[in-house]
């Protein structure tokens, strides 16, 4: 995606209110339906649009904390996540972005960048975890169909 337009902030504005209205922290254009590779996260009192989002672990250090997320919601699961990570990415106006987080901003990140990879939470458990919440998301699946 090259096109830093209108339609672009436009999508993003979107965004943002949607994921106000839910109190989440994180949004990914794919789980709203847009085919962008696009997504935004609040990090302290800020919201930043992140687009064509490349991402790079700062070392093998990992730490295992319990994430949710907006597309499985009530679904609560431990994740493995680097510590530290180095986001490459543009803003709405094409500018390079070059950030290192960690802790909590680097799970959010990393969380999103899943997303745009077709990556959900769940995906990222182990077969105990899986059985574990397999009523959860069987009541989800249901709710929706």
């Amino acid at each position: 995606m090259t096109s830093f337009d209108g339609e672009l902030a436009h999508i993003a504005a979107q965004m943002k209110k949607t994921m106000q209205e839910v109190n989440g922290v994180g949004l990914s254009a794919n789980q709203v339906g847009f085919d962008k590779a696009l997504f935004i996260v609040k990090l302290s009192d800020e919201t930043y649009v992140f687009v064509n989002p490349e991402l790079t672990p700062l070392s093998n250090e990992t730490n295992k904390t319990e994430e949710g997320c907006l597309s499985i919601p009530g679904v609560w699961v431990d994740v493995e996540r680097y510590l530290k990570v180095r986001l490459s990415a543009k803003n709405l106006e094409g500018e390079t972005i070059e950030l290192e987080l960690e802790g909590h901003p680097a799970r959010v990140i990393q969380h999103e960048v899943d997303h745009l990879a077709g990556v959900l939470i769940i995906d990222r458990i182990g077969p105990d975890e899986r059985r574990r919440i397999a009523d959860q998301l069987e009541e989800i699946k249901n709710k929706a169909s």
